[in-house]
């Protein structure tokens, strides 16, 4: 009786412990053979040896219900998913493919899939090449954008994200990959891409143009001036066609860098001051001009402003600060300090009337100066001693 139980428990050794190939649950005879050897040394498994061995069996039966599940729930999900999956070789053999990638692939059945070799669905074989030696370097690669031909021959644009296997000596030896169809997102890109291209070409023709308005308008008020002997009138047409001048030099800057939203403060303003230092001071005059510009950034919209302020304050101290034959210096500078943009012009030539205020002040320069500074929401100082400074405080947004 004694050995047809040992035979007994031989045989659920050899069925449920992994001792041959036909094990019901390998994965569990380490616990199960365990389990056994220690009831075997208990005196309550000798009395009742076929209940302890129902509990085994039933232990067995609930694992082998959890790996079912477990597999059919990996299973719906490798199946069902939308994405394309799929696991091959380097050598271009296809293991496992869901529904999913080979309708991406344009084959009517997974099994058609299988049999073909991914090497086909490269443009190039070096293409395939190029990929799995990448894939070699990064181990895995994560939202790769690549480009595939399906079984019908047609181009498709895929975002993969794939995993390498490798073995002990590091070699690849499976690669595991989830691919997503992106030809309609990258062709509605090219579409918004080429869009934007004409967008900004339309653009920049009408930077150009508007450039060139301002040009003309400016040299039809130079041409008027010509014509005129009245000295109060060519001075008023001078100041005109200098403010226009300075705008017609944003539109240009405007054009040349084909940005159109952001004007680099610092070089517009160097370029006003040396057109007007150009057209105001002789050759035989001995007036300096120092500037100083930190680099900021600014909207058209604001840039147009401030160089119109400039253009008028420099203008009034090239024209009326010195006496014609005398020494001077004029300093224009642009710091930021804070968020906020600190103009300043100053010169050391005769200053300003006694008892000058600026909020009496009704010439047209000046008032130029205070509603263009009112509309940048800044603040004016003047300041006439051993010349003049006009300090300009404007928040940068």
């Amino acid at each position: 009786m004694h050995s047809d139980m040992e035979k007994k428990l031989t045989e659920i050794r050899t069925k449920f412990l992994g001792l041959e190939e036909t094990s019901s649950v390998k994965s569990y005879y380490p616990q199960l053979k365990e389990k056994i050897l220690e009831l075997e040394k208990n005196e309550s498994f000798l009395k009742d040896k076929s209940k302890a061995l129902l509990n085994i069996l039933e232990d067995l039966e609930a694992e082998k219900k959890k790996t079912k599940e477990s597999e059919e729930k990996y299973r719906r999900f490798f199946e069902e998913d939308l994405s394309g999956v799929f696991i091959s070789t380097p050598e271009g053999k296809m293991k496992a493919s869901n529904p999913a990638y080979a309708r991406m692939m344009e084959y009517d059945t997974v099994e058609e899939l299988l049999a073909s070799n991914p090497f086909e669905h490269y443009e190039q074989s070096q293409d395939r090449i190029d990929f799995l030696n990448l894939l070699r370097k990064k181990k895995k690669l994560i939202d790769y954008e690549g480009a595939i031909i399906t079984r019908k021959g047609k181009h498709i644009d895929t975002l993969e994200n794939v995993i390498g296997v490798f073995d002990d000596n590091d070699n690849l030896i499976e690669l595991w990959g989830y691919v997503n169809d992106i030809t309609a997102r990258k062709k509605a890109e090219k579409v918004l891409k080429n869009a934007a291209m004409e967008k900004e070409a339309l653009h920049r023709e009408l930077l150009h143009r508007v450039k060139n308005s301002f040009a003309l308008i400016k040299s039809l008020i130079y041409l008027e001036r010509q014509r005129l002997d009245d000295e109060s009138t060519n001075k008023i047409l001078e100041e005109l066609e200098h403010r226009v001048g300075s705008l017609a030099q944003m539109y240009s800057l405007l054009n040349e860098t084909g940005v159109s939203q952001q004007v680099a403060l610092d070089y517009y303003l160097c370029q006003i001051s040396k057109s007007l230092t150009d057209s105001f001071i002789e050759d035989n005059q001995k007036i300096k001009i120092k500037t100083e510009f930190d680099k900021i950034i600014v909207s058209p919209k604001d840039a147009s402003s401030i160089g119109l302020i400039i253009n008028e304050l420099l203008t009034n101290s090239l024209k009326y600060a010195f006496d014609k034959d005398s020494d001077g210096e004029i300093t224009i500078k642009l710091k930021e300090e804070n968020n906020f943009a600190i103009l300043l012009v100053a010169d050391n030539g005769r200053g300003l009337p006694k008892n000058f205020k600026i909020e009496d002040s009704t010439g047209m320069g000046l008032e130029l100066v205070k509603m263009l500074t009112q509309q940048l929401s800044g603040t004016l100082d003047v300041e006439s001693k051993d010349g003049t400074t006009f300090k300009i405080v404007i928040p940068i947004k």
